[in-house]
């Protein structure tokens, strides 16, 4: 399996999952046309995509350019019922576009998943379950049995750590260091928001989980960060954290370009 995180964090999310002759990406929620231009063309002119899976709602995941991307390439779009609560009175919508100088109306074709129903994407299976944000459904995925793909998630459940006892694999959201978090000059609400159990991950849980997860004799072989705060982490903090995880391989991703990386 091939990972390159496209996109990360609160300006866009975009990650591409290939395997043999599959490729899917997970979320695809791009700021601007021409932020997902320049993010997508070239590998669009060697790639063909054939699903767009979405985490949750929140615009940086999926938005209207979400949509003009499958429409355009003819990509499906895989979602939870919840995902499109709100798309009918949405001024610009997400799943469908009116060209008003040819009167002309698109349509996305997407799929509706469920949480805990395994669904498959040509070579590709994901088995989708509930993760806690504060959002209308937040999903993560078990992908192919043995990847964990988690974003935007303010604490790991046990029913969570379930599904990462499967894994060797993990592409997780290692989202601020709560040090300086605290001490930054965001509004108080904000940092409750962030640290609550429907924000985001915090560097210290999510070293507590792989801990757990060593504790419990799974082999954590590899670890892709994910939505990492530009304002209130740092990749040095992060890889201090992870070291001592002395038989992972730890790839901390940048906000966007990163090199592709491949699980066994």
């Amino acid at each position: 399996m091939k990972i390159k995180v496209i996109q990360t964090g609160s300006d866009g999310n975009c990650v591409w999952i290939n395997h043999k002759d599959t490729n899917v990406l997970i979320d695809a929620g791009f700021k601007s046309k021409t932020k997902m231009q320049e993010c997508l063309e070239e590998i669009m002119q060697e790639v063909t995509f054939d699903g767009i899976v979405i985490t949750h709602e929140h615009t940086d995941h999926f938005n209207k350019w979400t949509g003009r991307l499958a429409m355009e390439k003819n990509i499906p779009i895989y979602l939870h019922e919840k995902h499109l609560i709100g798309e009918e009175e949405r001024k610009e919508k997400r799943l469908s576009y009116i060209d008003r100088r040819k009167s002309e109306e698109y349509k996305a074709e997407f799929v509706l998943i469920k949480e805990n129903e395994e669904f498959t994407i040509k070579d590709l299976t994901f088995y989708p379950f509930t993760s806690y944000h504060d959002a209308h459904k937040t999903l993560g995925f078990r992908i192919n049995g043995n990847t964990l793909y988690l974003t935007d998630c303010g604490f790991i459940s046990n029913a969570i750590k379930k599904e990462a006892m499967k894994c060797n694999n993990f592409i997780i959201e290692l989202n601020h260091d709560e040090e300086m978090l605290m001490n930054s000059d965001r509004h108080c609400s904000n940092k409750l928001r962030t640290l609550s159990k429907f924000g985001h991950l915090s560097n210290s849980e999510a070293i507590k989980f792989f801990n757990y997860m060593k504790e419990k004799g799974v082999d954590v072989k590899n670890i892709i960060t994910l939505h990492i705060s530009r304002a209130n982490n740092t990749h040095d903090i992060i890889e201090n954290n992870l070291k001592h995880l002395v038989t992972t391989n730890c790839y901390v991703s940048d906000r966007e370009n990163n090199d592709e990386i491949i699980f066994d």
